[in-house]
């Protein structure tokens, strides 16, 4: 099963939470947003079952990109699933 996510994803319409935290490692680290996203797949395929934005909100955090304002919006998108 693919369970890796891509650009499409995070382009459509208005900015995600999902896009939000791309935009915010991209900034932090320098890299673009395919190369943050290809990052959050890799780390999503490791700890399988999480949600992508909390796998998101992990690499953040491990790069040291403040996302605390957006972890209620996480929360509030992955219980209405």
């Amino acid at each position: 099963m693919d369970i890796s996510f891509d650009l499409e994803y995070i382009r459509g319409g208005d900015e995600n939470v999902l896009d939000k935290i791309i935009n915010r490692i991209a900034e932090k680290t320098g890299k673009n947003a395919k190369e943050v996203l290809a990052e959050i797949n890799k780390k999503h395929e490791e700890l399988n079952l999480l949600a992508v934005e909390v796998v998101a909100l992990i690499v953040a955090r491990e790069k040291g990109v403040d996302i605390s304002d957006l972890i209620d919006e996480v929360e509030g998108k992955i219980t209405e699933r």
